[in-house]
């Protein structure tokens, strides 16, 4: 199949959502998107993608089927809910699942996809919505070889790097909450380390120069640079979604009998952001109650 005969569907249009059907516009694929909020559709519309009014009408012959949802639930709800649309694949359709999900969730996933003689792959994204846009995200993903082969071109319109992971979806899954329990790791040390320096009178720029030569990744240097400039307004994943995915974090441990020591204590973190009205902040402003703590004034 070329990119201008392979159907591409997909469903749920927030702003990593928005971004890779407009990269995926742009690799010349005829797109269908489906949103809850209608009007999120339309700037995607009038791109050239057609919007359908169901879940059902959005994949019934559609070759792949890309979903980008906030979590476990939506994800199941859409898939197999009362109006999801499973039975309304056609035999061989393949669906990419990006969102971050737990491995469980992943592997049900696999199993009703299999029982509908339908195909599951976890692709799962690495980036914020503004790699994304320039196409320069990771990809992780899992499955069938053949499967992630038919799905390449796909990737590529979106991704830089593309890591097969694996034969069982669900290790794309893991290999993400790996990727991004680092990531909120490094952001609260980049907090406590800030707020240490600033408050043992060392100047931020020396540090903030060390953390980019530590960390390499463009990511962990957005957010070393974000957090230096106390820049939470630009959102890049907010800080209501972080508590999501600490929260699926834990769940994630517990369910091989592993404990997240580091994630235990920033969860207190997040609780007491969104407490203070910081949930639509982006994640990384946790950092702010580190400052609070240490007795620094909130700007």
């Amino acid at each position: 199949m070329s990119n201008l005969t392979t159907k591409i569907t997909l469903i749920g249009l927030g702003k990593m959502g928005s971004a890779l059907a407009g990269r995926i516009l742009q690799g010349n694929f005829p797109l269908t998107v489906y949103n809850r909020t209608a009007s999120k559709m339309e700037p995607l519309i009038a791109a050239g993608a057609h919007g359908a009014p169901t879940l059902k009408e959005a994949v019934h012959d559609a070759d792949i089927i890309v979903t980008c949802l906030l979590d476990d639930n939506a994800v199941i709800e859409t898939v197999n809910g009362a109006e999801g649309f499973l039975n309304a694949l056609k035999p061989g359709a393949i669906h990419v699942g990006t969102s971050t999900i737990l491995p469980a969730t992943s592997k049900a996933l696999t199993q009703l996809h299999a029982d509908q003689q339908s195909i599951y792959l976890a692709a799962n994204v690495l980036g914020v919505p503004k790699v994304a846009e320039r196409g320069e995200l990771t990809t992780f993903v899992a499955g069938d070889p053949a499967a992630i082969g038919i799905c390449l071109p796909l990737f590529n319109c979106y991704s830089r790097n593309i890591v097969s992971v694996g034969s069982e979806p669900y290790q794309a899954n893991v290999m993400k909450i790996c990727s991004n329990y680092l990531l909120a790791t490094a952001i609260e040390a980049f907090g406590e380390l800030y707020t240490f320096a600033e408050k043992s009178g060392l100047k931020l720029d020396g540090l903030n120069k060390f953390f980019h030569s530590v960390y390499a990744h463009p990511a962990y240097q957005l957010y070393a640079d974000k957090i230096r400039e106390r820049s939470f307004d630009d959102v890049n994943f907010d800080l209501k979604g972080g508590a999501k995915d600490l929260n699926l974090f834990q769940k994630a441990f517990k369910e091989v009998q592993v404990i997240p020591d580091i994630a235990n204590v920033i969860k207190n973190k997040f609780d007491i952001a969104v407490a203070r009205g910081m949930e639509n902040k982006d994640w990384s402003a946790i950092t702010e109650i580190t400052r609070m703590q240490a007795g620094l004034e909130e700007d």
